[in-house]
């Protein structure tokens, strides 16, 4: 009579739980949830607003798109903007390592700094782009052995091809001597481009005359004391702080009528003789793709640290035809280089 007993007990307590399972997973079907396929949730993290790191971030969401992973379908995104402000972008990378998201995408050199101090335990996946040198930025990664670096960091570096921003500056004006430039210490990937400018002016026998600065307030009257130094043109390099005042570069520089040349294409039209760079948006669009990799099961790792640079050479038509009184001349073989005049 008891095992009887028990017997009926054990059958409607297996009833009753597989009642309430269905319950459960009905329940979560109502509200959009898939039971055994939880929504990923991914970060995309840039330090300011500006042309190269939105065309970046619309490339990543692209990316993820034409790998199936839609925002609000697949994936949720939160966009996070620190608007220059390093405070600011600490208590973004504390909040999203808080918020457990499966991922983080970072556009800028300095955002990949500071998420990757933020997570050093490895809490959550890291993509990074829009990066000059992620080498020489201080997280981990090993030139000579890309492989040797925390396992959750992967992504693409974007050195700017400063060497030939310089070569078409020198073919354009042949007798071009000295040639200014502002840049901000604290920043790796400044340091790396001026590294290069200084290889290259020394091998063309042009003299690069250097201003420094702290942050972008004073960009302008930097400007102004390399102009009155005689330069005879300015470049801006891959700088964060000095990218974000170009048109202060290029405001001091018509002052004193003469050209700025950059290796950041949105410069043009903010009135740079030419700008030489990344197709940052294509450059998202490969990010985005193998963050859509990794949320499908790849792992990080698996992947190599390389430089990625698909280039743009954008002239502003008005400059050229101004400057070329001045000896500043485009052959009918940079013609060809040429992706687009303004």
């Amino acid at each position: 009579m008891l095992v009887h007993s028990l017997k009926k007990l054990w059958l409607s307590v297996v009833i009753i739980a597989g009642i309430s399972s269905i319950l459960i997973l009905t329940d979560s079907k109502k509200k959009g949830i898939a039971f055994f396929d939880k929504q990923k949730s991914v970060a995309i993290f840039k330090f300011s607003s500006r042309q190269s790191l939105d065309d970046a971030e619309k490339g990543y969401f692209d990316g993820l798109a034409k790998m199936g992973f839609r925002d609000g379908e697949k994936i949720s995104i939160t966009k996070y903007n620190a608007e220059n402000d390093l405070p600011t972008a600490y208590t973004i990378a504390s909040e999203i390592i808080s918020r457990k998201f499966d991922m983080v995408i970072t556009a800028s050199t300095p955002s990949l700094q500071v998420m990757a101090k933020a997570n050093k335990e490895g809490k959550v996946i890291h993509l990074f782009g829009v990066v000059t040198d992620p080498f020489n930025s201080g997280v981990g990664i090993n030139r000579n052995d890309p492989f040797n670096r925390p396992h959750w960091l992967a992504g693409m570096g974007s050195f700017q091809p400063v060497r030939k921003a310089f070569l078409i500056a020198r073919q354009m004006n042949p007798n071009l001597k000295t040639v200014g430039v502002v840049w901000c210490t604290s920043e790796t990937c400044s340091e790396a481009c001026v590294h290069i400018a200084r290889q290259v002016c020394d091998s063309l026998r042009i003299k690069l005359v250097e201003a420094t600065v702290d942050n972008s307030t004073g960009v302008y009257e930097a400007t102004k004391a390399l102009v009155s130094r005689g330069v005879e043109a300015i470049w801006i390099g891959g700088d964060n702080t000095v990218e974000i005042a170009a048109g202060m570069v290029i405001k001091a520089a018509d002052e004193s009528d003469i050209p700025v040349f950059t290796n950041n294409t949105d410069h043009p039209a903010l009135g740079a003789l030419f700008g030489l760079g990344a197709n940052y948006y294509q450059v998202g669009i490969n990010i985005g793709q193998m963050a859509a990799e990794i949320l499908a099961g790849k792992k990080p790792i698996e992947y190599t640290i390389a430089n990625v640079v698909p280039e743009l050479l954008i002239i502003n038509g008005a400059k050229a035809r101004k400057f070329q009184k001045k000896s500043w001349v485009i052959s009918e073989a940079l013609k060809k280089e040429i992706s687009k005049i303004l």
